[in-house]
């Protein structure tokens, strides 16, 4: 592992060692880098503030793989997977979210949206036609599953990622077999 690459996961994981004690908003640069023993020039060598860091942290450790290899049959294993890594840091994300969840959702949304697009062109793939409707469809599930899955998290993952992925999928499906309605409306 490079030296950069050390001192990355070193603020990665003090970052997340100190919101197990306070609020994401309650803590400095100097709190992250004091926890971790480095220098404050060390921290702004590799991002330009908290906030860069935590986008690291979520992009690197959550959504880097959310998407490879997902399609119609698989979806909401990898959506359950995602949310079994969520709830492993738990109180990570729930601080981090209830502080600012904004760069979580941003995140959030263009995995979603990427997971949702694949899933409804494969549901009117047998029309043989791709439809603005299943856009419209991968935006709306999109925005909700992400505000189901904040609200989850600040709300202290009380179900287990099983049973609220179970509740999504069966969203989802509804809507492709509902009868052959969906297919022929887009």
């Amino acid at each position: 592992m490079s030296s950069s690459a050390i001192t990355k996961s070193a603020l990665c994981d003090s970052l997340k060692k100190l919101c197990e004690q306070k609020p994401f908003d309650k803590i400095s640069i100097s709190d992250i880098t004091g926890e971790c023993g480095l220098n404050r020039q060390s921290f702004y060598y590799h991002f330009q503030d908290k906030y860069e860091l935590l986008s690291y942290i979520y992009l690197h450790e959550l959504f880097a793989d959310i998407t490879k290899g997902v399609n119609y049959d698989n979806w909401y294993e990898r959506l359950e997977g995602f949310l079994v890594n969520m709830l492993k840091d738990k109180r990570f994300y729930s601080n981090t979210l209830k502080s600012n969840e904004k760069i979580f959702e941003h995140y959030l949304f263009r995995s979603m949206h990427k997971l949702f697009i694949r899933f409804f062109y494969h549901a009117v793939a047998i029309t043989r036609k791709r439809s603005d409707k299943a856009k419209f469809f991968a935006n709306f599930y999109s925005h909700g599953y992400c505000g189901i899955i904040i609200d989850w998290a600040t709300g202290g993952m009380r179900e287990t990622p099983h049973d609220v992925m179970l509740k999504m999928r069966e969203l989802a499906y509804e809507n492709v077999t509902i009868g052959e309605g969906f297919r022929q409306n887009l």
